[in-house]
């Protein structure tokens, strides 16, 4: 916050941030550390999977707010690398997320934000809004995972010793996504590799991927507790 230090757990460039905030960065390696410590970020270590160790790294760090944004998704996009990497992903999130949530209620931490996601409203309702439930009733894999989702955000805001805020973000395109032109998917449409169901009038909803980090520190100094919505106001078609 202005005015005061402010230690956070996040995974964004300084560039967003107030000059007299300080940034830590969890991560698990030591070679990550060392790229973080290069971008002039605070990093520490340890694994989200040992509860002890992520308790032991936010009790050091002492943070206001905690930033979490857990996944681990492959470099590819296609069928076989996300099913590759489901298991994995699913546990980070629930498990991971869980000692990391734990970890700031024992610190003491002010604030907690959690990603979440947009694109798993009811179809065929029009634009959601932040009181639009994830879907339950659709294909498994979908139904799934906002099942997950669900549960990730409820754990977060029945925590009532924190300020809790889950962003739904939007596809992310930029830099360093997917959905850039040196990204995998550019890759594919270049190739014209990329699957589009049916004439491609599925609608997406985007945020870029700068956006999306400015639009976190936003909620991280100034949100109300609960959902947002984090996308771009054009939601577009596949195929476009």
């Amino acid at each position: 916050m202005p005015g005061q230090q402010e230690r956070s757990v996040a995974p964004y460039s300084t560039n967003y941030l107030p000059k007299d905030t300080t940034i830590v960065a969890l991560t698990r390696s030591q070679e990550r550390a060392e790229s973080l410590t290069a971008q002039g970020i605070e990093p520490t270590i340890a694994d989200v999977f040992d509860a002890d160790s992520v308790k032991a790294a936010i009790s050091q760090t002492q943070p206001e707010v905690v930033i979490e944004q857990l996944t681990a998704l492959p470099k590819t996009y296609s069928r076989e690398s996300m099913s590759a990497a489901g298991p994995l992903n699913t546990r980070i999130r629930l498990e991971g997320g869980a000692n990391v949530l734990a970890a700031a209620q024992a610190a003491g931490v002010r604030r907690y934000l959690r990603q979440s996601i947009a694109f798993w409203g009811i179809p065929g309702a029009g634009l959601a809004d932040e009181e639009t439930p994830l879907v339950l009733d659709a294909s498994p894999v979908v139904a799934a995972e906002s099942r997950l989702m669900t549960e990730i955000e409820r754990r977060l805001l029945e925590t009532s010793n924190l300020e809790g805020i889950a962003l739904r973000y939007g596809f992310f395109y930029g830099p360093g996504t997917w959905f850039n032109p040196d990204g995998d998917v550019g890759q594919q449409v270049r190739q014209q590799q990329f699957p589009i169901v049916g004439n491609g009038d599925g609608v997406w909803s985007w945020i870029h991927i700068e956006d999306a980090a400015i639009a976190t520190v936003v909620a991280a100094e100034q949100g109300n507790l609960g959902v947002y919505l984090i996308v771009d106001d054009q939601p577009l078609a596949v195929c476009d």
